[in-house]
């Protein structure tokens, strides 16, 4: 078979993949987005701000097992070892590390909801209390997506979304119908789904859960992942800085505003972004394996192109609909927030013309240089929302994160520009051995004549 062919091959098993992939976001994105409406549809502004600021939590945690984990998991190829053991063992391992994260996170929820509580803030305490013991099994149905992901075999990540949503709609379902009018109700619905997805991945990869090794598992990736976490955590900081300064600006109303926009523009941008960081890591991470930078390269620049051009789209859409949107999906009185909604739209496309500088960055392992552009945009973004927010209301905090957006982005391109292909090509070039011993030396009276 010629090399062409084989090329053509490859690049349609990536781009069904990377289809299957974005199927599989849009549901998990279906599901946070579900829960943030039915939250406001029975909580209202102010119940669905309280909720805003617990979520932020998860949104947070989410970006760190991701960092600490899968990423770590992507990047070293853990899913394509030679022996089908240590492939179920690196699986168990991640799932003990998850886990781990998962029980510490739920105990920090819970602490900060009873200070909240103690000092009179019921509102935003509760929500942190209800979320705490669900965060372990947040964690475990995500680990198994990205588990399926790493496989190729991301209709596997699919079935398992499909079990979250299903469960999850048909508790909404009964929420509304019976007319419950409590935000902590509808937190628990979407924690259900998550245990039943987390549930289901064990009998999907045949695992059990188990804490043992968890903590190793973190501690022995340290080098790599911790450079992944400063960022991925300054980057998620960044984002929701936005969301807890707007609150103390603004109060529940305001940050209920900023985030239904919010959750307008991003829920379906997400869709393409998101899918394009979990497939495209692994994707990239082989394609540098198997056929160098060009490999590399090649999948770079389908993410990014796909990112742009779809949420692109979107942005279209929020532009021309925006305020009958927000009307409809959460209510009359979010449509006043369609300027916001059309600002956000913006920082999301500029958002997408990283996605393939931070690929090559991650998959080339340089992720001490992922660093600095986020934490340069969360210092810009703090500064932003001080200065705009009090001055400018809902749209001052929105121009505050396209600030931070677009000074992230231009970094991390520039700094992709600079050192991926270099670091590319340093990771494939042969590993000089000692010199091979010199021949045995012939006595001169041996040789013949």
């Amino acid at each position: 078979m010629r090399l062409s062919q084989l090329r053509r091959i490859g690049l349609r098993g990536t781009s069904v993949r990377f289809g299957v992939a974005a199927v599989d976001q849009c549901l998990s994105s279906v599901s946070n987005f579900a829960v943030g409406v039915v939250v406001a549809r029975v909580a209202g502004v102010s119940g669905f701000g309280a909720f805003s600021l617990a979520y932020a939590m998860w949104l947070v945690l989410a970006a760190c097992h991701r960092s600490l984990v899968t990423d770590p998991m992507a990047i070293e190829n853990d899913l394509h070892a030679d022996k089908v053991t240590e492939v179920a063992e690196h699986v168990r391992m991640g799932l003990a590390a998850e886990l781990t994260l998962g029980i510490a996170s739920a105990l920090v929820s819970a602490a900060i909801g009873t200070v909240l509580v103690a000092v009179g803030e019921r509102e935003f305490g509760t929500s942190f209390l209800v979320l705490a013991p669900w965060l372990p099994f947040l964690l475990a149905q995500d680990y198994w997506r990205w588990v399926g992901y790493m496989k190729g075999q991301p209709h596997k990540a699919l079935a398992n979304d499909v079990v979250f949503d299903v469960v999850q709609a048909v508790l909404f379902g009964i929420i509304l119908v019976v007319g419950v009018r409590s935000s902590a109700v509808a937190i628990c619905a979407w924690g259900l789904g998550a245990a039943a997805g987390a549930v289901y991945g064990l009998w999907q990869f045949s695992s059990r859960p188990s804490l043992a090794g968890g903590i190793e598992r973190i501690k022995g990736r340290w080098k790599l992942s911790k450079w992944l976490l400063a960022g991925a955590v300054s980057s998620q900081v960044t984002s929701q800085s936005t969301v807890v300064l707007t609150s103390a600006f603004l109060g529940p109303s305001g940050i209920g505003g900023l985030k239904a926009a919010l959750n307008l523009v991003a829920g379906p941008s997400l869709v393409l972004i998101q899918a394009g960081g979990s497939i495209g890591l692994p994707e990239a991470s082989k394609g540098l394996k198997e056929r160098g930078w060009s490999g590399l390269r090649r999948v770079q620049r389908i993410i990014t192109v796909a990112g742009f051009v779809g949420v692109g789209l979107i942005a279209v859409v929020v532009f021309a609909f925006g305020a009958q949107l927000l009307s409809l999906v959460y209510g009359p009185a979010f449509g006043k927030f369609a300027s916001t909604a059309d600002v956000l739209a913006v920082a999301e496309l500029v958002c997408t013309l990283s996605l393939g500088a931070m690929l090559s960055l991650k998959a080339t392992r340089q992720t001490k240089l992922t660093f600095p552009a986020t934490a340069v945009s969360l210092v810009i973004s703090v500064v932003a929302i001080v200065i705009l927010a009090p001055r400018y209301g809902v749209l001052g905090s929105a121009y505050a994160c396209l600030t931070a957006i677009t000074v992230r982005t231009g970094i991390l391109v520039v700094t992709h520009w600079k050192y991926s292909r270099r670091a590319a090509e340093s990771l494939l070039r042969p590993v000089a051995g000692p010199p091979a011993p010199a021949p045995p030396s012939v006595p001169q009276s041996e040789v013949a004549i």
